[in-house]
């Protein structure tokens, strides 16, 4: 069963190693063997895989588009555990102790 993400945890998530993905123009394509499926993300998006790369929890990715998007923590919450619970339902990432 694959978990999802809380706002209230401090669950860390990271995307899952066997998928591969190429970053193109600010742009993440990805191809999951697994899922049998390829994916696209630019933007935000993109920027949340970017930093995936390492197991980070939702207000530590929240901080990371705060920074980069000038917007605050609590304005986009929603937004990137929705993204992050996207991911995890593809498999695209994991949970991680």
């Amino acid at each position: 069963m694959r978990q999802r993400p809380d706002q209230r945890s401090a669950q860390f998530w990271v995307r899952d190693a066997a998928l591969q993905a190429v970053e193109m123009d600010g742009e993440f394509v990805m191809l999951g063997l697994e899922q049998g499926e390829y994916y696209a993300v630019k933007g935000v998006a993109a920027t949340l895989w970017r930093h995936l790369d390492v197991p980070r929890d939702l207000a530590g990715l929240c901080e990371l588009v705060a920074e980069e998007y000038d917007v605050t923590p609590d304005a986009c919450r929603d937004d990137v555990a929705a993204f992050v619970e996207q991911l995890a339902g593809k498999g695209m990432v994991r949970a991680t102790p």
